[in-house]
């Protein structure tokens, strides 16, 4: 027999409820701007790997992807997809004008020969502003990404998965192609291959994790079609 409607709802009903209310949400999005803020500290940190890990686009969608899993509601799950990507890239900027990043918090001290940077509104607007294309991505990724983890949960649904685990597959292909054709290059872009070693294990550690979560994702769709026709 065929996959019909009353078979998704009967799915949906398997699945234990995620979490409702004000908390879930909260919860969703402390994690979404903790997130933001470990993956700006970890780029400011003198290590190549955990640099290069830093520099990853794929796992800012699982930041969405997650966050709409954990709703019990697909309009919900869209919202808080949006409001999540948006928190995580303000917590990134928040952390490169942070003290931590060697921004201060008072003016300089008399006589000090060097630099000092002092925090302040202006450079806080400045350095978010620097992110606004992030801002403007997430205006379609983050609703996007959110709903496709309301159905991966709610439905089960193996290419709401197969969206989710493809990036963090194609990213470092897509890096190893634009240094080898010289792309990056031309258009001005750090995104490539990269030439030290620790750096290469986090890009051949993202493949392999792509690799993983693409299969599972692939499996899981072969099987629902199987179930479906049988």
């Amino acid at each position: 027999m065929s996959y019909t409607s009353a078979n998704r709802h009967e799915a949906e009903r398997r699945v234990p409820p995620a979490g409702r209310g004000a908390g879930a949400v909260i919860i969703a999005l402390t994690a979404a701007f903790a997130f933001g803020a470990i993956d700006q500290y970890l780029g400011a940190l003198r290590s190549p790997f955990l640099t290069e890990i830093s520099g990853m686009s794929a796992p800012w969608l699982m930041v969405p992807f997650l966050a709409g899993a954990s709703q019990a509601v697909w309009r919900r799950a869209v919202l808080v997809g949006l409001a999540a990507t948006w928190l995580s890239v303000l917590a990134y900027v928040a952390m490169i004008v942070s003290p931590m990043e060697g921004t201060h918090l008072g003016p300089r001290p008399a006589g000090l020969v060097g630099s000092w940077n002092q925090l302040s509104p202006h450079l806080f607007l400045v350095t978010l502003a620097s992110q606004w294309l992030w801002f403007a991505g997430g205006m379609i990724i983050g609703p996007l990404y959110g709903w496709l983890g309301y159905r991966w949960r709610a439905l089960q649904s193996g290419p709401a998965a197969l969206l989710a685990a493809l990036p963090a597959l194609l990213e470092p292909v897509a890096r190893w192609l634009a240094g080898r054709s010289g792309l990056a290059h031309v258009i001005g872009l750090a995104f490539q291959w990269p030439s030290y070693g620790p750096a290469v294990i986090a890009e051949v550690a993202e493949l392999a994790l792509g690799l993983a979560l693409t299969c599972a994702a692939l499996t899981a769709i072969a099987r629902s079609r199987t179930h479906g026709t049988a």
